[in-house]
């Protein structure tokens, strides 16, 4: 076994450590000869079934070879020889007789400062990440993934100059922690893992802006109202997500203009109108979840302002039923068409010419699909007039022919796409 020194002490433990708590596996793997039952394994069978209720990973990135030693919670231990590169724990690699519920698992490493990566999967972090993961100096990308009920970080985490993404899915920060304001992050990600609608969240969101390195931002799921004046100024931030139950019922004011790809994914409650849109004007892509009522809302003339919007995407909820999926075809058609948004000519403006719309039901049903007969309304004439289109798929049609969209619909037979694109 290799030799360890105090100086390279992760985690708290008395090794290059880091400790995750793990429930213990109750199925059985049939996919295995002879079947087993009880074994860690990371992902799933292949066939559609987990061996576990929720599949458990961990990945390791390292910039040198060095060996893993394992403690498996059970007086047991393995060593892993690790690869310069990504690095994962194989399938299968322990079986616990034991008995118990849950195991803490303590990997010990060679090199801990060359480990560049952690994530995880279904793996409980802890609630208190110890002060010790400031001497993981070579972290450039930190994933805790679901289920990690994380509360705190440590009060100082400024030796991590290079960590550069923090992404925390499922936990309970009180707040942003003052420590993570040091970091030079680009990617911050707090996906159902905090409450901005709290005191202690709130006041620290105010510090928002001192993320002056930020490009990407995920605040899905975390009770978000609006930005702080100050943000608007981050200008290199461009793509930002904050679905989810965020209490925002009209676009948040401060979001910086920078913003070229915004995901309103699952959005509940609804927003309630396109107020605020108008200042998204670098605005390329645009993900909708059920985000509007678009049967009794109709796109509003902010959007217009959105000159470079080429992608739109509807999911799930949003194309749940075919009433939903012909208001959507409806209202891009009036917006577009109608208003006189897009130009029909391929000499004038390209604005809203050449997107890409993409209805991914995300379930088993094909109401993804507009109603009626993809063709040619009457009176259609190429780049000259849309004719009288009877039905929304010939408003898909035209949106196709004359305004040179791809569309991607349900193929009205199973979950499988269609995709319209100009001839």
């Amino acid at each position: 076994m290799s030799t360890y020194t105090a100086d390279d002490v992760l985690f708290g433990y008395q090794f290059n450590s880091l400790a995750f708590t793990v429930p213990t596996p109750s199925l059985t793997d049939n996919t295995q000869d002879p079947p087993v039952t009880g074994r860690f394994f990371s992902g799933n069978t292949g066939f559609g079934d987990n061996i576990m209720k929720s599949s458990i990973s961990f990945y390791f990135t390292t910039t040198e070879t060095q060996k893993l030693t394992i403690s498996w919670g059970d007086g047991s231990f393995d060593e892993i020889d690790f690869t310069v590169g990504d690095n994962s724990i194989a399938r299968n690699q322990h079986e616990y007789t034991d008995g118990l519920g849950e195991h803490t698992i303590v990997f010990s490493f060679e090199k801990p400062k060359a480990i560049t990566r952690i994530q995880t999967l279904n793996v409980d972090v802890g609630n208190v990440i110890p002060d010790d993961l400031k001497k993981f100096t070579g972290l450039e990308s930190i994933n805790f993934g679901q289920q990690a009920g994380i509360e705190q970080f440590p009060a100082d985490l400024s030796s991590l100059t290079n960590l550069i993404v923090l992404k925390v899915l499922d936990s309970d920060l009180l707040k942003i922690d003052d420590s993570l304001f040091s970091l030079p992050l680009r990617t911050l990600s707090f996906v159902n893992s905090i409450d901005f609608s709290e005191t202690a969240a709130s006041d620290s969101l105010d510090r928002l802006a001192e993320f002056v390195f930020l490009e990407e931002l995920d605040f899905s799921g975390t009770k978000l109202t609006e930005f702080p004046v100050n943000f608007i100024n981050r200008n290199r931030l461009v793509t930002l997500y904050i679905g989810r139950d965020n209490l925002f019922t009209t676009l948040p004011i401060n979001i910086p203009t920078s913003v070229t790809s915004l995901n309103l994914e699952r959005k509940t409650p609804q927003i309630t109108s396109y107020e605020n849109f108008d200042r998204l004007v670098n605005l390329e892509v645009l993900t909708l979840d059920g985000t509007f009522d678009n049967v009794n809302l109709a796109i509003g003339d902010e959007l217009a302002s959105c000159e470079l919007l080429k992608n739109m995407q509807y999911k799930r909820d949003s194309i749940e039923t075919v009433a939903n999926t012909n208001a959507i075809v409806n209202n891009l058609f009036d917006f577009i068409v109608t208003r006189g948004y897009g130009n029909i000519t391929t000499g004038g403006s390209d604005k809203f010419r050449d997107m890409s719309i993409r209805m991914s039901i995300g379930n088993n049903n094909n109401n993804n699909r507009p109603s009626g007969t993809y063709q040619a309304p009457t009176g259609f004439n190429k780049n000259v007039s849309n004719g009288t289109p009877a039905n929304e798929l010939e408003k898909v049609y035209c949106l196709v022919e004359n305004y040179g969209h791809t569309w991607v619909v349900g193929n009205g037979v199973d979950s499988g796409d269609e995709t319209f694109s100009p001839s």
